[in-house]
């Protein structure tokens, strides 16, 4: 097991998190949304896409690859903390945890396992100080966060306002966006791409700019799981 004066040498020098993303567009918004708010403070946040297949980064991502990536992340002194922005969407049946979650048992409850489970493995495979790692599953998709604030993802595209009815209804239905369910047709980003046609919704170029418009103070407020990981990662 690394030697724990090692990270807390780290901690005096800087406070550089590295966040493993699900893809491109998580990393956008690493860069672009959390990277300011977190400067400020002397933490440093860096995302990186795993690659899932030779030449290619983001899409469905396996254990077997997102493993690694946490190993390789947690091996450097000059980081203090690695953390993950995955979806729980298609999240790999490999997944520690993903055997014992019960089907029917609450959004919470299913994450706590998940997240639980994903931090214990990685702790013992990488023998890092338990600190080092922050376990992170986002329900049910990055896109959730966008339904935050739906009269600003209106104004991102001039026709984009005539669906605003629409994604009022959506996000009413429901008392959190993170509650925005996991179907093929019902989940975020096919709510976003169904509604959003003129022009079409495309996750890398508009995410992004509707999660600057909407702001990170407006998604903690609404998204209380991801809040609950932005305060983690402040308290580093």
């Amino acid at each position: 097991m690394e030697a724990q004066c090692d990270w807390w040498e780290a901690q005096s020098v800087m406070r550089r998190v590295v966040v493993v993303c699900e893809g491109q567009t998580e990393e956008a918004f690493i860069s672009r949304v959390l990277f300011p708010a977190f400067a400020a403070d002397g933490i440093h946040l860096q995302g990186i896409t795993v690659e899932t297949s030779p030449g290619h980064k983001g899409g469905a991502m396996s254990y077997a690859r997102l493993r690694p990536a946490l190993r390789n992340a947690l091996a450097s002194n000059r980081v203090v903390a690695v953390t993950t922005l995955i979806d729980l969407y298609k999240l790999d049946s490999q997944f520690p945890g993903y055997a014992t979650v019960q089907p029917h048992s609450s959004l919470a409850a299913r994450l706590q396992t998940l997240e639980s489970e994903l931090h214990a493995d990685v702790v013992a495979h990488c023998g890092c100080h338990p600190n080092r790692f922050i376990a992170h599953i986002q329900p049910h998709e990055f896109e959730a966060l966008l339904f935050s604030d739906v009269a600003s993802l209106a104004s991102v595209e001039e026709g984009w306002s005539a669906a605003l009815p629409d994604l009022v209804k959506a996000r009413s239905a429901v008392t959190t966006p993170e509650e925005l369910n996991d179907g093929h047709k019902t989940k975020p980003s096919a709510r976003l791409e169904a509604l959003l046609r003129s022009p079409s919704y495309r996750k890398l170029r508009h995410g992004p700019i509707a999660a600057e418009r909407i702001g990170l103070a407006r998604m903690e407020a609404e998204c209380l799981h991801f809040a609950a990981w932005v305060a983690k990662l402040r308290r580093l």
